[in-house]
């Protein structure tokens, strides 16, 4: 299962870019999932591809244990997304609208092996910061909701449900 995420991410990657005279960033991403009585986090590894004014990215996560939650759960997930700049600099900062969604499969811990999707779609909004050309950061905040999409493995309600998500990401720029 895991091999088969791995190569869809780096399928991903490959796709994402394609148009070498366009800007392409790789880097990591934490992100955060704040609802009621849901409280995790996800390390990721993304990467976006720019044209204009539009990026696309693609990431793969890994869910980060939670003390402040419940359910205790980990697992993997892949998510795609677009973002929007409301600026017309490919090169420089610049604040940005978005959505993403968001694949996971999620192991309840001390339930069961078996993996429940969720799926998590979300707008967000951020601001994009280019230092020294090459490295960037992009801290941003999104409302998102999350569904339950297989058998119920031993969750609880509070796995589904409306959805805060903060999220930083920082990584290299390449031209």
């Amino acid at each position: 299962m895991y091999k088969s995420f791995l190569s869809f991410f780096v399928l991903s990657l490959i796709a994402v870019n394609v148009s070498a005279q366009n800007p392409f960033e790789f880097g990591g991403e934490y992100i955060r999932s704040i609802g009621k009585g849901y409280n995790s986090g996800k390390a990721a590894a993304r990467a976006e591809s720019f044209s204009d004014k539009n990026s696309f990215s693609t990431g793969i996560t890994y869910q980060l244990a939670s003390k402040k939650s419940y359910s205790v759960s980990h697992g993997l997930g892949i998510f795609f997304g677009y973002r929007h700049a409301f600026s017309n600099k490919l090169t420089g900062s610049s604040p940005f609208a978005g959505a993403r969604i968001l694949f996971s499969l999620e192991n309840f811990e001390g339930q069961t092996r078996n993996n429940s999707l969720f799926i998590t779609p979300w707008a967000e909004l951020g601001y994009h910061f280019i230092f020294a050309k090459h490295i960037f950061a992009a801290p941003g905040i999104g409302y998102g909701y999350t569904l339950k999409m297989s058998k119920d493995y031993n969750s609880l309600n509070e796995d589904d449900g409306g959805r805060l998500i903060p999220s930083l990401s920082a990584g290299y720029r390449f031209y």
